[in-house]
């Protein structure tokens, strides 16, 4: 199973839990620049081209969202979100080093946040019961 068919799991199972929102973040490249020519065809050509890329900063989770959780009595049994990130990898993918830093930094916030093969790991991550 590839990464991308892990990820759609993962969106499956977190989906059935009504306390969670997980969304998948897209990121993208293209070009820009001064002006963009229709030619004939359907083909362009971009004047004085420069790289666009689009998204999120190098090394964010595949997949980021929050879970509530209910605060104890001692503060009024409030529900509030907690941030959540799930870093989506194939049975041999390995973590970059910025996307490592990334989750260290979420983790280190308080937030849940991991890497996940199989959508069990990521109800481990948030800590939700299957």
């Amino acid at each position: 199973m590839n990464e991308h068919e892990i990820q759609n799991l993962i969106r499956l199972r977190l989906g059935q839990f009504p306390e969670v929102r997980i969304f998948r973040a897209n990121v993208g490249q293209g070009w820009s620049g001064e002006a963009v020519i229709k030619l004939p065809g359907g083909d362009v050509r971009i004047t004085r081209p420069r790289p666009l890329n689009t998204g999120l900063p190098e090394g964010w989770p595949d997949l980021f969202g929050f879970r509530l959780l209910t605060v104890t009595h001692d503060m009024a049994g409030l529900t509030l979100p907690v941030f959540a990130a799930i870093e989506v990898k194939g049975p041999r993918g390995a973590l970059r080093d910025s996307q490592r830093r990334v989750l260290e930094e979420l983790s280190r916030c308080g937030c849940f946040s991991g890497i996940a093969r199989s959508p069990e790991e990521a109800l481990e991550i948030l800590r939700l019961e299957p």
